[in-house]
This record gives C-alpha cells, structure tokens and sequence, in this order.
C-alpha cells in the first residue's frame, strides 16, 4: 500500500509528465492516450488515498485527496478539449486561447475579490475584468459561429455567468464604500487611494515606460478621481477633517503626476515600432521568469513570498495582455511565439500560488515550488 509522501511524489509526476507531454503543443494534433493514461493514474492515486484510511493518512489527506481529483479532472477537461480540438480543426486553437484569457480572468477575480470585503475592494479593475470577459465572448462566437462543438458551448455560457456575476459586484462595491459614517467613509478613502499609489509603485515606477499598459495606468487615474470626489463630497456634508482635507491634497498630487506620465508613456510608445514593443515585452517577461527562479522554483513552499507571487502573476498578466492586445493589431511569428511561452508560464504561476497558498495553510503537505514549465525564455 503506498504511503501519503509515495501519493504525494505521484501526484507531483503526474504533473510533470502533462507538462512535459502537452503543454505548449497544439491541441489537435497531440495523442490522447498517454493523457487517458493520466487519468487512470490519477484515479488509481486517488482510491489508495482512499484505502489508507483517516487515521494513517493523517492530516495532510484531504488536501492531498481535493489536489489529485482537482487534477483528475483537469486531464479529463483536456480530453474534452482534444476531442473537440480534432473536431474543429485548427480554429479550434484560436478559441482555446480565448479560454484560456478567460481562466485567467476568472484567476483575477478569485485573487483580488473573492471573499474579502467589498469596501476595500477596486472597483475600477473590476470593471476592466467584466471589459474582458466581453471581448473574450465575442472573440470566441467569432472564431467559433456556428461550428463551437456542444462540449465548448459550455465555456462561452461560463463566461457569460462570470460577467452577470461581476456585474452584481459591480452594483455592490460602490454601496458597501458609501456606508458608515463619514469618518469612517473619509478613512476608507484614504485606504483605497493608498491601494492605488502602491499599484503605481509596483507596476510602474522604475519601469520601461515601452513596456507599461496605458490603460492600466488610465484605470488608477480613474479609480483617483473617483475617491477624490467622494472625498469632497464628504466634506461638502459637513466633515470638519484636516486628514481629509490633506488627503485630497495628496491625491491631486498623484492625479496631476500620474496624468503626466500617462502622456509621457503615450508618446514614448507612440514613436516605438510595434514590433519593437513586442520584443521589450518578451524581455519584460523573462525578467519575471528569472525573478521566479531565484526566489521559487525547488524552495520550500512554506517559506516563499504568497504576496511576491501574487505580484508576479499579475505582473506577467500584464504582459500577456499586451501581446495578446498587440498581436490582434499586427502579426508577429516571435510574439506569438512568446506569447506561447508566457501563458504557459502563467499557467503553471496560477497552479503554484494554489499550491503555496495549501502549504502555507497546511505545511504538513509542503513540497518543494515546481520549477517553471520550461527552459525556454520568450
């Protein structure tokens, strides 16, 4: 009978093995039998987990039990997808890579909203997460009309669920930041306008301005704009508050800065070629990949950063959007090859900080951070 640590290192090799087999390769043209044999595998792992009984298998067992069937059925997705992929023929890539834009939306979402308060939470990404679950919808009735196979169908009724459901937070946010006193309001304010100095922090200074999203940097000024009206509204009802006073002060500070360096990013991009902007993007991403592999890959996951890793998904995110955005603009062979690499990469970061967020909150089940999908740089 095999032990917890023998389930664990099979779990770990079963998702070596998909991303040494699968991962990168056009769905359509791979074979499904070593991923069936995945399967079995996965479901041979899973019934001795079973067998071994609470008490032997301690603690660490139903993490260890939801992380197999959660990759069972991932395999048996993918078996799904394949099966379509041959169906639909090489359009069906197109359409898969709108998926795939989609979950890590979806990966957005669950990181920045689910289950925290709706006070602190940043109503301007959300509405750029619901923006992009629009555009992926169309693109994927685009690229599918009226031959999406009944098994894909399901994903643009995922993804129209996802907008109805963003959209009622949506609604929600902005009453939950308008509750409490004033003096409470006036506080909460200063939180969310801090929040947004510290994205301009991480994702802009110090930066290659070729490389910066202008409409990332559009949504804080946003964001800005709308606390700095709130806070006047406060103190046009009668708030009698230095702080207050001092913090729009501070926000017109940042908006006036902020304005400028979006203008100043504008024209630097404005007089870079496209496919000069691709390739600093590509640069920009193995700069993350080489951060991961200094302070993550082969580490113990109970010691890394979560909050690092939750930066460098999003960090990547940002860069996998403007390939994305750009390559719809102008064709380019390396860019779309990157462009490859860097979900990949995504991919594997999303599963890891999964994995490091289990470990953190259960380090009985703590294994060594997986290196990252490949050896290839973008």
């Amino acid at each position: 009978m095999a032990s917890v640590e023998e389930l664990e290192n099979e779990l770990k090799g079963l998702e070596q093995e998909y991303e040494a087999a699968y991962t990168g390769k056009d769905r359509h043209t791979v074979d499904l039998g070593p991923l069936r044999e995945l399967i079995a595998r996965a479901d041979k792992a899973i019934r001795s987990l079973e067998s071994l009984g609470a008490l032997t298998a301690g603690e660490s067992a139903a993490t260890l039990h939801k992380a197999m069937t959660d990759r069972k059925a991932f395999f048996e997705r993918e078996v799904v997808l394949i099966t379509s992929a041959k169906d639909m023929g090489p359009a069906f890539e197109r359409f898969a890579s709108e998926g795939t834009s989609a979950n890590f939306v979806f990966d957005r979402y669950v990181r920045h909203f689910a289950g925290q308060s709706r006070d602190t939470r940043d109503l301007g990404l959300l509405k750029e997460l619901i923006d992009e679950l629009k555009g992926i919808k169309k693109r994927m009735l685009a690229v599918g009309g009226k031959k999406i196979p009944e098994a894909l169908e399901r994903d643009v009724d995922i993804v129209t669920q996802n907008i109805e459901r963003y959209q009622v937070e949506e609604r929600e946010i902005p009453k939950a930041q308008a509750s409490g006193s004033v003096e409470e309001q006036a506080d909460r304010l200063a939180m969310l306008a801090n929040q947004q100095f510290a994205i301009y922090q991480r994702f802009f200074a110090g930066q290659s301005r070729v490389t910066r999203r202008p409409g990332l940097l559009v949504r804080l000024i946003d964001n800005l704009k709308r606390y700095r009206s709130a806070m006047f509204e406060l103190k046009n009802k009668g708030l009698n508050s230095e702080a207050n006073v001092g913090n729009i002060g501070i926000v017109d500070g940042r908006l006036q800065a902020y304005e400028k360096e979006l203008a100043e990013i504008r024209k630097v991009r404005s007089q870079v070629k496209l496919s000069d902007i691709m390739g600093s993007l590509g640069g920009s991403a193995n700069e993350l990949f080489e951060e991961y592999r200094r302070d993550f890959a082969g580490k113990d996951r109970t010691s890394v950063s979560l909050e690092q890793l939750f930066d460098l998904v999003d960090k990547l995110d940002e860069i996998r959007r403007q390939m994305e955005e750009l390559g719809r603009v102008e064709k380019n062979e390396t860019n779309a090859k990157n462009l490859v690499i860097v979900r990949d990469y995504q991919g594997s970061w999303v599963r890891e900080f999964q994995s490091v967020k289990a470990a953190q909150s259960n380090p009985a089940l703590a294994n060594p951070a997986l290196a990252n999908p490949a050896a290839t740089k973008a």
